[in-house]
């Protein structure tokens, strides 16, 4: 990973390039990445069926919604987080695509639930959309507290650009 900061407040983070092959991700055996279909369930016990793999550092299943406050994402992330397919686990995004630069997200991650914000997620879910055509090569990926703007460079390397902020600071004494 290369990271660069590029003011005081924004960094930018090449986070190398995705991976698809069933094997890299990993998956338990050679399934169609692009579509797993795997069913999931909105609010009203409507199915959707679909859900996409991909590997950036960690394996994420991204589903393309229409409306995310349809989904109950503390409920469906647990099982998805620990589907079969995934036999490391996963990170889940749900995904609604606002136009080709920007998409808003709701991310649960694995081992850690329902988060406010994924760097990976971001990049999966850029990197997904893009090879479905549903986006740019540049998109701001929205989550509840900012953006995210990922960018698929001509290598097909992601890079990931956003504010930074202080979260906590602590001393440690040894």
């Amino acid at each position: 990973l290369n990271s660069k900061i590029i003011s005081e407040k924004n960094v930018e983070t090449e986070m190398g390039r995705p991976k698809f092959n069933w094997r890299e991700i990993p998956l338990i055996k050679e399934l169609d990445v692009n579509n797993l279909n795997i069913k999931i369930l909105d609010k009203s016990n409507k199915e959707i069926v679909g859900g996409i793999a991909v590997n950036i550092g960690n394996p994420h299943l991204i589903f393309f919604v229409n409306n995310l406050d349809l989904f109950n994402l503390e409920k469906i992330g647990p099982k998805l987080e620990k589907h079969e397919y995934f036999p490391e686990r996963c990170n889940v995004t749900l995904a609604k695509i606002i136009n080709s630069e920007s998409i808003k997200v709701k991310v649960w991650e694995r081992g850690a639930g329902l988060t406010k914000a994924c760097g990976t997620a971001a990049c999966a879910t850029a990197v997904a959309a893009f090879k479905k055509k549903l986006t740019e090569d540049m998109v701001d990926i929205q989550f509840e507290l900012g953006v995210i703007t990922v960018t698929i460079d001509n290598n097909n390397s992601i890079h990931m650009k956003g504010k930074v902020s202080e979260i906590k600071e602590i001393d440690i004494k040894i």
